[in-house]
């Protein structure tokens, strides 16, 4: 048996999110601060990046599979799910 189609507006969570806001007004969006060429520039509140750190000659001999340069901090998993985190001085650990 055929249902017949549902005409006007749909109602619930989805349909909301669909037609926007209430009234019809558009939504607010922080502005970006430019510099003089037009680039964005950092929020003065935002955290420092995590700087990049090349990976220890005895971690590397440790895990081979590390890359020679990494992110302070980030994981990487290698063979087996061992999952290592290279700190700021560039030592992996488990």
């Amino acid at each position: 048996m055929v249902k017949p189609h549902r005409q006007g507006p749909r109602s619930g969570r989805r349909g909301q999110r669909r037609q926007g806001s209430p009234g019809g007004e558009p939504r607010a969006r922080p502005t970006l601060q430019l510099n003089e060429e037009g680039i964005p520039v950092a929020i003065p509140d935002a955290p420092r990046p995590s700087p990049v750190v090349f990976v220890s000659a005895e971690s590397l001999a440790r895990y081979p599979w590390l890359p020679p340069r990494v992110i302070a901090g980030s994981i990487w998993r290698g063979p087996g799910h061992l999952r290592v985190r290279v700190d700021e001085t560039g030592t992996a650990a488990p």
